[in-house]
Parts: C-alpha cells; sequence; structure tokens
C-alpha cells in the first residue's frame, strides 16, 4: 500500500479569466437540467408543478435585479424548443436565461448572445452549479423538507443513470484508474488529492480541497441543500460513468466542514465488502505515512 499526492494548491484558481460562448454551453450546463427536473417533478408530484413553477420563476426574479434578457432571440428559442418540459412555462425561461446570464458577472452585457466573452472561473462555477441549488430550494419551500430531499436525491440519481459518460466503454479497472491518476504530469492539476489501492478492486483517495464547489459556494448557506447538489450525486455518476460493478463509499466531506473529502471506490466483482475505513485511517492518510494508517486501515 503506497500512498501519492498529486496536485498543487492554486490560490488564484478561481480568479482565472477564460473565454467562452454562451450558446454552446447553456444547453449542456443549465436548461437540460432544469428541463430534466421539471420532468421528474411532473412525473412523480404533478399535484405541486404549478405551484413549483411558480415558486422557482419568483425566486429567479427576485435573485437578478437587471434585466438581461429583454427578448429571447431565435437562437435561444431553439434550444428551448428542444426541452419539452422547460418549453411551455415562458415566464420561467426568460427569467432562468436572465439569472444565468447574471451568474457570469460580465462586464459588457449587450454581446453576450452573439460573441464570445470573458468570464471568470468562479462566475462560470457559479453559473454550472447555482440553479441547481435554488431547483432544490425553491422545492423545500414549496413541500415539506424532508420531502423535498428524498425528491431531490432521486432525481439526481436518475439524472445520472439516464446521462452516462461517453467514455464509459473506456473503463477498464480501478487499478487502471489509479495508475492513470498518479503517473505522468501529477502536479498541474488543482486538486490536491491522495490516492491508494487498499487491496485488489478498492482504490481509495482523499481530496483535501475543492477548488471548484466548496470555494465558490461558500455565500450560500444551507450546508445540507449544498451537499445535496454538489456531492451526492457522485454515489451515481462514479458508476454511470465507469461500470455498473462500481460502488462509491464515502463518510467525510469538504462541502459538509470536514477537512477532507475520504472516498473508496469498490470493484464489487472482485469483493463486495463496501466498509470504509476508519476516520483514523483517513487522518493518516499523507504520502510517507504508510505505516501509521495501516494500523488503522482493517479489512
Amino acid at each position: 500500500m503506497k500512498f501519492i499526492q498529486t496536485g498543487t494548491f492554486n490560490e488564484n484558481y478561481l480568479k482565472e479569466v477564460m473565454d467562452f460562448k454562451l450558446l454552446d454551453s447553456i444547453e449542456n450546463m443549465y436548461l437540460a437540467k432544469l428541463d430534466y427536473f421539471i420532468g421528474f417533478v411532473i412525473k412523480e408530484k404533478p399535484e405541486i408543478i404549478m405551484d413549483y413553477i411558480n415558486n422557482l420563476t419568483r425566486k429567479y426574479q427576485g435573485l437578478v435585479e437587471e434585466d438581461f434578457v429583454k427578448k429571447i432571440s431565435g437562437e435561444i428559442e431553439k434550444i428551448i424548443t428542444k426541452c419539452k418540459n422547460l418549453k411551455q412555462y415562458h415566464d420561467l425561461n426568460k427569467v432562468a436565461l436572465n439569472y444565468f446570464v447574471h451568474l457570469l458577472e460580465l462586464k459588457d452585457t449587450n454581446a453576450w448572445e452573439t460573441s464570445e466573452v470573458q468570464i471568470t472561473r468562479k462566475a462560470l462555477i457559479k453559473a454550472w452549479i447555482y440553479h441547481s441549488y435554488y431547483f432544490l430550494e425553491t422545492l423545500t419551500e414549496t413541500i415539506d423538507r424532508t420531502e423535498a430531499m428524498k425528491l431531490f436525491k432521486r432525481y439526481i440519481t436518475h439524472y445520472h443513470l439516464d446521462h452516462p459518460s461517453p467514455n464509459r466503454e473506456k473503463f477498464v479497472s480501478l487499478e487502471k484508474r489509479f495508475e492513470e491518476r498518479t503517473t505522468g504530469d501529477t502536479t498541474s492539476s488543482e486538486w490536491v488529492i491522495v490516492h491508494t489501492m487498499l487491496e485488489d478492486g478498492k482504490y481509495a483517495f482523499k481530496n483535501k480541497n475543492c477548488p471548484t464547489l466548496v470555494d465558490t459556494m461558500k455565500d450560500l448557506t444551507d450546508v445540507e441543500l449544498k451537499y445535496l447538489v454538489c456531492c451526492y450525486g457522485d454515489y451515481e455518476a462514479f458508476r454511470a460513468n465507469s461500470s455498473d460493478h462500481i460502488i462509491l463509499t464515502m463518510e467525510h466531506t469538504l462541502m459538509q466542514g470536514d477537512s477532507y473529502c475520504s472516498r473508496v471506490l469498490h470493484d464489487t466483482r472482485i469483493d463486495y465488502d463496501l466498509r470504509h475505513p476508519p476516520k483514523e485511517f483517513w487522518d493518516n492518510f499523507e504520502s510517507g505515512n504508510e505505516k501509521e494508517a495501516k494500523k488503522y486501515y482493517k479489512k
């Protein structure tokens, strides 16, 4: 059992500026997810859909003071037309698009639709994830909070089941995944992670930072909702993006205030023992500290 750390802390990661084309991204980043979620609510709780649509429309209206989208253009209309659930709610379409543009924090708000713009990485991540937080928050304001969270869990699981990675067929084994992540250029990533193969078919890794979601979402206050939006989906995502035989266990997350995220990917074709190593193992899971950590790892 050898521990290998990869990645380098980058304090300026979220401040980096990048080129962005809204029309190339808005469907996959935003509208398709909103459309899927509305369809899921219609299927699971049709009796609340109009209350939910009205509440979400008001939510977005309250989050943005400026009107960036005075009229939905033909190109945007084509994208919305493909959204079989969303397209029937015109008012929600407009305020949802307006909120998306607001999140990009553009210096020039006149050319967002037709031109390539420059945005910070933090703005990109907000545009990618904040809407899901408000999907869920609005749901908790429409129905009982516990019921809303259960419904959202089912939604995010089904979303990943229905949207597996196009590279899924390339998955070979966890040993191969470990090798790919710990060889070659191991310093350029902003994600600082410690990796090891606990045993055959058990790949453990500890995230020491989350330069994207945790750092970006600090101004959102509901930790329980942030965890569901940002972390809960990983359980199904790892399986959907690799193999039906792969199961994730995770007991600590940075999003919930822990000092790391503890994760193990288990290949159930090799071993169906899904016990997660104890906290003492993860506390000592550092490169060069293999001997101490092994005291706490129990097969």
